[in-house]
């Protein structure tokens, strides 16, 4: 994060609207903004048309800025889980980047018959084969362009620039690659827990190498879906004795569920701190949000620090 910019990020869940600016010169990074601000009802991007989403966008965002301006002209974000469709898909490295791209669009419109490809916007992350996957795959990621245009319009009316848009776990995992709890060699297993999704993510020497997304009907399938992405499988050679180490965040989780947890899958999960590597202003740094709930800001820290 060399160089010397401000640059602002917002997660967005159901419930809240988390921002993460930062200060980066050539000497320090510094947290100059951290705040959190709780919509009034839930937010329903399937069910509630574009206006009443951005009118609860706008309305969190001016309580943040009330309490503190925000510096940055360009804001980037992290989004919930279950916007996005994510499969992992056979990938060919011997065809061009288009052709794959257009290989991986077909294979939406047979998953997702509901969705018109030409409203789909995808990316994908490539996979070498390796102690886990035999064969080279490619996590592919969609989104609907119906939200991305939200949070353009968002940045319009704000006279702001739209960064970059992630999903959540992707987002923490930027962050967590910075944080002193980090162990880029060998296998690990993260997790992000929100109130209706779990995410579960495989890195091998610090290159993510699976990511697989579930919708949570109660807190009880949590440990099943875990323990189910560990286990051996016709197309994954793993077993829970490979992970190396473990971490956790998400939407307010508690230690003492955190620790519950790891009980039950036998793996102690890391709670790790967004914010180790950079500088908090003294008034962030004595908040309770910066001493209390700094992991439930990994997704907004680490979309903060996505700047290249």
């Amino acid at each position: 994060m060399a160089g010397l910019f401000v640059h602002a990020g917002l997660h967005l869940s159901s419930t809240k609207l988390q921002l993460v600016e930062i200060f980066s010169a050539p000497d320090e990074v510094r947290l100059e903004n951290l705040n959190e601000a709780l919509f009034t009802e839930p937010v329903k991007f399937k069910l509630d048309n574009e206006n009443k989403v951005l009118t609860q966008l706008q309305t969190a965002f001016d309580q943040m800025r009330q309490q503190k301006p925000i510096r940055s002209t360009t804001i980037s974000f992290s989004l919930p889980l279950d916007l996005f469709y994510i499969t992992q898909l056979p990938y060919d490295n011997t065809l061009l980047h288009r052709d794959i791209l257009e290989e991986f669009k077909w294979e939406f419109s047979i998953l997702y018959p509901f969705i018109a490809p030409e409203e789909m916007s995808l990316q994908y992350l490539e996979v070498e084969r390796n102690m886990v996957f035999t064969k080279n795959t490619a996590i592919v990621y969609g989104i609907e362009r119906k939200y991305l245009k939200i949070f353009q319009r968002f940045c319009e009316q704000n006279n702001l620039k739209l960064g970059y848009v992630d999903n959540a776990h992707l987002a923490s995992e930027r962050a967590l690659a910075l944080s002193d709890s980090f162990i880029k060699q060998g296998l690990r297993l993260s997790v992000f827990i929100a109130k209706e999704s779990l995410s579960n993510i495989l890195t091998l020497d610090g290159k993510i190498i699976a990511q697989k997304v579930y919708a949570l009907k109660s807190q009880t399938d949590i440990r099943q879906f875990i323990e189910q992405d560990i286990t051996p499988s016709k197309t994954r050679n793993i077993m829970k004795g490979l992970v190396q180490a473990g971490y956790i965040t998400g939407d307010d989780l508690t230690e003492s569920y955190i620790d519950s947890l790891g009980n039950k899958i036998g793996i102690s999960f890391i709670e790790f701190n967004p914010f180790d590597k950079i500088t908090p202003l003294k008034k962030i740094k004595e908040s309770t949000l910066f001493t209390n709930k700094f992991n439930s800001f990994s997704a907004a820290a680490g979309i903060t620090y996505r700047i290249g």
